[in-house]
């Protein structure tokens, strides 16, 4: 209905035009517009571009009436109304103003509005307008170019039918039609899209494994293991070419699964023989791990996420006639690991002592992304603990609460949680406070290294960014990004922040809309890469929501790689590293890793979760988390060993 009340001025004229005189149908015409700007004045209504760019067009064309004699307005006040027309448009979109955006911000709520997004649907809808119009100005001056005696009067002439009057208005037509059925359609399609990544899985037991069997063949792979130590295989006994099955449950009993063949070796070791065909393709003990793939029938592929310990893993051998099966166990931490569930702030951490525990240790506090709460670093924590520190998966932001639902909006977040968090991990009887670092991934890692920029906290010897930011970005939620609020606060006052402009990713929602039933039925996942919105973000350039990095005492290791498409990692974590100038600080950039990097071995098929990429190729994801499992512990312990400098 806005639509057609905003074009009722052009109706009347329309209706007009041809069975009265020129200059009363445009008296008329301009009467009827600027009753439309006063009553909108008197409704306190902000003034909209297509009500007073009809105004101004209806002043032009009603001067140009009384100056111009009928015989030419005969032929060309048609196409002169409709350039004016795309006219309006063109300077509604000039003006920041898409005459679309007024109609349709009264059907949204008041936060929706504001949004980029919003912003980008109208504006491409203003455009598809403006398309049409210069369609319809085009067509109505054929007519008048092609036959100079053609005037909107024929009534027998198919040219000036045809282009004075039956296009122009099919096309008007369709427009309409698309602006009345988009929205609904968007809608629709979007809250279908937005279903396939809602709730959860209930997490479910492990089966119980199948009995070890060796007949005729030996699998030689470690019995226990934790998830960041190796994983070698050996099959013995093979006189035909092998073929090596790996099989094991995620945490919520999906199966996945590996397969590769060998050729016949007596000691096949998978450390030095590259497999003939199968899920890899070059020597690698652990690859039975990460190379397996999503195996649950119909049902769409997603993150693998470990069980509750141990995550069982079964080898299958097969070479001829003889075969053997083994089952070996991966855990998170070593024996004597003890966690804790403790109150950090509000929020329930768990605090991870190594085994033995003992004084005088050093310490990391292990911060999460946007995914919320501790839960996410619990790994990392236990990780880290096996190998000599006292670790604290922190929490910065609540858990998520019930199945399906997400961590509470990045809003305002203070940035004192992350001090309090350290302030307790330090302050604990076995922690060496002067031998204290952190690691935060993601969104965790804007806000540690915002807080560590300010002062806020104790001292540390490192940080670890995994997937970082190099400036405070605007605040987001379950929804897109929150219009005009910070992500961060410090002392209650918001930070700086730099805009997220998600009308960028539209294009992928609008094609996601349009395919999430083929991808339903395919059991393929409708994914988001967020990266354009940031990178777009990023292009507006850099002001005050910069994080002043250098203002950070410790060195700083910067974890990335080059497919991240949650955003660009990658870029942020040169210029973070660029502020600082320093010999100490390290950036590991890693070909064919997205934004989830994770310390221990695990599979990396299905590198998305909730609708949302994160990036990497299977290959690339495995090489970069058997890397860093090494180098980011190596890292910490080299910088805790010797108590740090004061200044």
């Amino acid at each position: 209905m806005g639509y057609v009340l905003g074009f009722l001025p052009w109706i009347v004229y329309w209706i007009l035009v041809g069975n009265v005189a020129f200059r009363t149908a445009l008296l008329v015409a301009l009467a009827v517009a600027a009753l439309a700007v006063v009553v909108g004045r008197l409704r306190h209504e902000r003034p909209k571009t297509l009500d007073v760019g009809s105004v101004v067009v209806f002043v032009l064309l009603t001067a140009v009436a009384f100056v111009v004699p009928d015989t030419v307005l005969e032929r060309w006040i048609q196409p002169l109304g409709n350039a004016g027309l795309l006219l309006i448009v063109l300077a509604g979109l000039a003006l920041r103003r898409p005459f679309v955006l007024d109609y349709a911000t009264a059907s949204v709520d008041a936060v929706t509005a504001r949004t980029d997004g919003f912003r980008a649907i109208t504006t491409a809808m203003t455009w598809l307008w403006a398309g049409l119009f210069a369609a319809m100005t085009v067509l109505s001056a054929i007519p008048p170019v092609v036959d100079g005696d053609a005037t909107l009067l024929d009534a027998d002439d198919t040219l000036s039918i045809l282009c004075y009057w039956v296009a122009p208005f099919a096309l008007m037509g369709i427009g309409g039609v698309i602006s009345g059925a988009f929205p609904p359609w968007f809608s629709a399609r979007s809250t279908e899209v937005d279903r396939r990544s809602a709730g959860a899985p209930a997490v479910v037991p492990q089966p119980a494994p199948a009995p070890d069997v060796t007949e005729g063949l030996v699998i030689e792979a470690p019995a226990d293991s934790r998830h960041d130590e190796p994983f070698d295989v050996v099959v013995r006994g093979a006189t035909q070419e092998v073929e090596l099955t790996a099989e094991g449950v995620d945490l919520v009993g999906r199966p996945w699964r590996a397969t590769a063949a060998f050729p016949a070796a007596d000691a096949l070791d998978l450390a030095a023989t590259a497999p003939t065909s199968g899920d890899w393709d070059a020597a690698d003990p652990a690859a039975p791990l990460w190379a397996m793939r999503f195996g649950a029938e119909g049902a769409v592929p997603d993150l693998f996420v470990p069980p509750v310990d141990p995550w069982r893993v079964t080898l299958t051998a097969r070479s001829g006639t003889r075969s053997a099966r083994r089952t070996a166990t991966r855990r998170t931490a070593a024996d004597g690991v003890e966690p804790t569930s403790v109150d950090v702030g509000g929020l329930r951490g768990t605090l991870v002592l190594p085994p033995g525990g003992g004084s005088g240790l050093p310490a990391v506090a292990c911060f999460g992304g946007s995914e919320g709460g501790s839960d996410s670093q619990f790994a990392h924590a236990a990780l880290l603990a096996s190998r000599g520190f006292v670790a604290l998966a922190a929490p910065w932001i609540p858990e998520p609460q019930g199945a399906g639902s997400i961590g509470e909006a990045i809003e305002e977040v203070p940035l004192e949680r992350f001090a309090t968090a350290l302030d307790l991990l330090a302050g604990h009887a076995a922690v060496d406070r002067s031998r204290v670092a952190a690691m935060a991934v993601s969104r965790g890692s804007e806000g540690l290294l915002a807080a560590a920029a300010a002062g806020l906290g104790p001292r540390l010897s490192a940080l670890v960014l995994v997937s970082p930011s190099s400036v405070t970005w605007q605040a987001v939620g379950g929804g897109g990004e929150v219009p005009d609020t910070a992500s961060w606060a410090r002392g209650g006052t918001p930070l700086p922040w730099q805009p997220l402009p998600s009308g960028a990713l539209m294009p992928q929602i609008v094609r996601n809309d349009w395919s999430v039933r083929r991808d339903t039925a395919a059991h393929r996942p409708s994914l988001l890469r967020l990266r354009p919105a940031y990178e777009a973000g990023l292009a507006r350039g850099v002001g005050a929501a910069a994080i002043p990095s250098e203002r950070v005492p410790c060195p700083i290791l910067c974890v990335s790689g080059d497919d991240d498409q949650l955003w660009p990692s990658g870029p942020m974590a040169d210029a973070l590293l660029a502020r600082r100038h320093r010999d100490d600080d390290q950036h590991l950039h890693y070909r064919g890793a997205g934004h989830l990097i994770r310390l221990g071995t695990f599979p990396t098929d299905a590198p998305w979760t909730g609708g949302i990429a994160f990036g990497g190729t299977r290959a690339g994801l495995a090489a970069a988390q058997r890397d860093v499992t090494e180098r980011v512990p190596a890292f910490l312990q080299r910088r805790t060993a010797v108590t740090p400098a004061t200044t």
